[in-house]
């Protein structure tokens, strides 16, 4: 239970920064449109490259990096209908099957994704703004940092329900 706790700690910890990451994205990229559509019709001079750095940087981190919060607070849409009639030990085990089964496919996914941020950081991965190039490599770690973090609190999930006590 103590090595539970621990790897508990490090996906909180985990959770939190990629939640931080995120916030500063929206952040970010609201200042960016803001000043882009302000400086473009008050001075006819709009920021370069910002259509690429929104496209490729905020958007990646606004919809990736929370993935692993949305799931460690619960927070999935979720269609109770065939559920919740069910025995608590009964939907205890339906939940922890799905996790499990949706844990391996988020870690194929990350794995996957993995491949190819690996190969585009090897290749330096940039896209051409309209006086400069804008390196879009490090965004494609969102994808696999956040389905790992996901797949990891499915899996945490599942053994907390099993380790936990509970009043069926």
């Amino acid at each position: 239970m103590m090595k539970l706790n621990m790897v508990r700690g490090f996906l909180e910890l985990a959770t939190r920064v990629t939640l931080c990451i995120a916030g500063v994205g929206l952040l970010l990229m609201m200042v960016l449109v803001i000043l882009d559509v302000s400086l473009k019709y008050l001075i006819n001079a709009p920021v370069p490259g910002t259509l690429e750095m929104v496209s490729f940087y905020a958007m990646a981190t606004c919809a990736f990096l929370p993935f692993a919060y949305v799931q460690k607070t619960n927070h999935h849409i979720v269609m109770t209908l065939a559920t919740e009639r069910m025995r608590p030990k009964s939907l205890r085990i339906l939940l922890a099957v799905v996790h499990m089964v949706s844990a391996a496919y988020l870690f194929l996914f990350a794995w996957a994704s993995g491949v190819e941020a690996i190969h585009m950081s090897t290749v330096g991965e940039s896209t051409s703004a309209i006086h400069f190039d804008i390196l879009i490599w490090p965004a494609r770690w969102c994808v696999p940092v956040s389905t790992f973090l996901m797949g990891c609190w499915m899996l945490m999930q599942t053994l907390l329900s099993f380790t936990e006590k509970t009043d069926d």
